[in-house]
């Protein structure tokens, strides 16, 4: 990570990078429409994150915000903005921590929006060992980062929005190096309309029985399953929509289109969509 992307770090502030990766992003550009609604999206996470990072506090209005969100010109490399949060003041209780916490919130933020919530273990040991074990104020902190978590999908919705579109992930960057990974399966889960999981990424055998190669989409069915819901009506495997974020689905001769063509069972690495309980969507990265 080059560190002359990042302003320069001094008192009560939070250097950051924003990278927009592949598609559009790989020349050095990205449409202007999805870019704004993603930094608008961005830039109030950002701030409200860090608010409450260096007060223990969630505030809704921007004018009653400690922080706030800047950015200036980066270098050129994929598609970047480099930026950093700047508060005023610091609570005592988080002296020091600030950019601690505003990391392990704002991953939580994401995790949260699409299914996971690994970051709050952390931030419950890290609460617990600051504040010696004060459990009603440890608690009160976790209360208030999931009322700030929920406030924020409306802005985690338009900070994703370039995904897919005019890039195929963003990648968010602090000093410390990459703290997280948005790629296609985490907006969708963002944006579902009904509560999502993305599983970790892991091996699955399919048979691919429908494909667009232009578009890198397919239909597969599972060669395995253990539940009726993985079932149709007519007793036939059950078919799940696919998106294939490997190039390699982009070549005229790929494994995928093989496998299509044969009929035959592949082995693919791919992050699962689930929904109540059971895997409505895989997000294919590789053949396995």
């Amino acid at each position: 990570m080059q560190q002359d992307a990042f302003i320069t770090e001094g008192a009560g502030a939070f250097p950051f990078e924003i990278r927009y990766e592949g598609g559009d992003a790989e020349v050095h550009r990205i449409d202007m429409a999805a870019l704004a609604e993603s930094l608008d999206g961005f830039s109030r996470i950002y701030a409200v994150v860090a608010h409450f990072a260096t007060t223990g506090q969630y505030a809704k209005q921007t004018q009653a915000l400690n922080a706030k969100a800047y950015a200036q010109e980066t270098q050129a490399k994929c598609f970047s903005v480099a930026g950093a949060v700047e508060w005023a003041t610091t609570n005592g209780v988080f002296q020091g921590l600030g950019g601690v916490i505003l990391t392990l919130v704002l991953n939580h933020v994401y995790q949260s929006c699409s299914g996971a919530k690994e970051e709050m273990k952390h931030l419950r040991e890290l609460f617990e060992k600051q504040l010696g074990f004060n459990q009603q104020y440890v608690e009160r902190l976790l209360n208030t980062i999931e009322k700030l978590t929920d406030a924020m999908q409306p802005s985690a919705r338009k900070s994703v929005a370039p995904i897919g579109d005019t890039c195929d992930r963003i990648d968010l960057y602090s000093m410390a190096g990459k703290q997280t990974t948005i790629g296609l399966a985490e907006k969708e889960a963002i944006m579902a309309s009904e509560p999502s999981q993305i599983l970790p990424a892991k091996k699955y055998s399919v048979i691919i029985s429908e494909m667009d190669r232009l578009k890198r989409t397919c239909k597969a069915s599972f060669t395995e399953h253990d539940t009726e819901e993985l079932v149709d009506e007519d007793g036939s495997p059950k078919r799940i929509s696919c998106d294939i974020t490997d190039p390699v689905a982009s070549l005229e001769d790929n494994p995928y289109l093989q496998g299509f063509i044969s009929g035959k069972p592949i082995s693919v690495v791919a992050k699962a969509m689930l929904r109540n309980g059971v895997i409505v969507k895989l997000y294919i990265s590789d053949v396995g």
